[in-house]
């Protein structure tokens, strides 16, 4: 990617400037929404989706999803061909919604396989092609793929978390945000920020943990970041010293793009978490349009995982630690305290689509000019035809990304693309001397 002062292109702007212009917009047509295309994306949790159609905006489109009487899922434009009626008040039938207001009926493939009010012989319903898009169930979610490939998709990626099978699954939806999609992706490359903004109230972990902690590392502010490109996007490392020289405690944040970040960890894995305790969790966006998305949020317990003392999600009514004083006027008031409350206050005060070319970036944005590189070539490959990074031709049964969390000798030690040891078998769990799990 260029820098600002060359290659330029349209109107005298150079590539950097046109990618910050591109890159938030998600409609069809656009070099950033024909990026997001190519990826399979959430629309909703599974057991939501029952007898009753819902509405739902994806990458700026009006859509309806439903599930037919056979149980088989579908993903529809949102208004009637026929006569712009709304399908989200739709009747459900064994093979498809019907339209209310006319009777007109489509299959999960947007074919119309009925028009009552039509003579027998009519042939209205055979020039008739709703527009829709294929989905596929996996996970506990309802995935589309709104690409140019409908008929043919590639695979859907099968992120660990919903992959495995050695803990519980927690799925929660319902977390809107009213600005762009990229200052939450941005803020999990910049992981610096941990310290400062998660560090205005000071925290420590649960008392049931403080036996485990590792209370030699005292140089972790500002933490000491590395980035390594991936082939599922991009993980950000932190390395540091404890009392043994020959040992290391490594945390690793991942992203997948262009929806998912990951990490393990107590409340992601911020300091002062010095424990080996990896509790899998993060999630994914369902992108809106481009001033607004949805965070569904996963995690995996574990037997023998701590189960105290973290939250998941945002509830509707938290509120910070801090004080609140009857002359603060702002929205958020006594905001500070709660990591997940905080991020919100600090994206959400960026502005629904920041103007980012007034920024000054430093060397601590490493991993946002990082990632800012991986969407640039993402989109440069969509626009010459060819995949980009994370879309697979061939299945995996998993896509394994990594969150290592804890401890390592010096020589098992790898910052670089490839996986440091997974949790499954067991690791990541806080064991006695005898090896026996501690909070089983």
């Amino acid at each position: 990617m260029a820098d600002g002062k060359g290659d330029r292109g349209s109107a005298g702007q150079s590539s950097y400037q046109q990618l910050l212009d591109e890159l938030p917009r998600t409609g069809p047509g656009t070099r950033g929404g024909e990026m997001l295309r190519r990826y399979w994306h959430p629309v909703c949790l599974s057991v939501n989706l029952q007898d009753i159609p819902i509405a739902v905006r994806m990458l700026s489109e009006d859509l309806v999803v439903f599930r037919d009487g056979r149980g088989q899922a579908g993903l529809l434009g949102v208004r009637c061909p026929h006569r712009l009626a709304s399908l989200e008040y739709g009747q459900i039938r064994d093979d498809g919604l019907m339209c209310s207001y006319h009777g007109w009926r489509y299959d999960t493939r947007g074919r119309c396989i009925d028009t009552p009010l039509e003579p027998c012989d009519s042939k209205v319903k055979d020039n008739i092609r709703h527009l829709w898009y294929p989905v596929e169930e996996w996970g506990g979610v309802v995935w589309t793929y709104m690409g140019p490939e409908k008929e043919n998709p590639p695979p859907l990626p099968k992120i660990d978390v919903l992959a495995r099978d050695d803990g519980v699954v927690k799925l929660t939806d319902g977390d809107i945000r009213n600005y762009n999609y990229l200052n939450w992706m941005e803020n999990f490359a910049d992981m610096g920020h941990a310290t400062i903004l998660h560090g205005l109230v000071v925290r420590d972990i649960p008392d049931e943990l403080k036996p485990y902690n590792d209370y030699s590392i005292e140089n972790w502010s500002p933490l000491p970041l590395e980035h390594v490109e991936t082939d599922f996007g991009m993980k950000t490392v932190a390395v540091l010293d404890t009392g043994d020289p020959q040992v290391k405690f490594v945390n690793t944040w991942s992203l997948v793009v262009p929806v998912h970040w990951r990490f393990s960890g107590i409340r992601s894995g911020f300091p002062p978490d010095f424990t080996d305790e990896r509790q899998e969790g993060g999630g994914m966006i369902r992108i809106i349009d481009d001033t607004h998305f949805e965070l569904l949020r996963y995690s995996l317990t574990r037997r023998g995982n701590f189960t105290g003392g973290w939250l998941f999600g945002l509830p509707k009514d938290l509120k910070g630690t801090a004080e609140e004083k009857p002359y603060d006027k702002r929205r958020y008031k006594g905001w500070e305290g709660i990591p997940a409350l905080e991020d919100l206050v600090l994206q959400e005060s960026q502005g629904e689509i920041p103007d980012r070319r007034l920024e000054h970036l430093a060397t601590s944005d490493r991993g946002v000019i990082m990632l800012r590189r991986i969407w640039h070539k993402a989109m440069a490959d969509v626009a010459e035809g060819r995949d980009p990074k994370a879309v697979w031709r061939e299945s995996k049964p998993m896509l394994e990304v990594d969150t290592f969390h804890g401890h390592v000798h010096v020589n098992a030690l790898k910052i670089g693309p490839e996986n440091m040891p997974s949790s499954r078998g067991g690791a990541g769990l806080i064991r006695d001397n005898d090896g026996k799990l501690v909070f089983a």
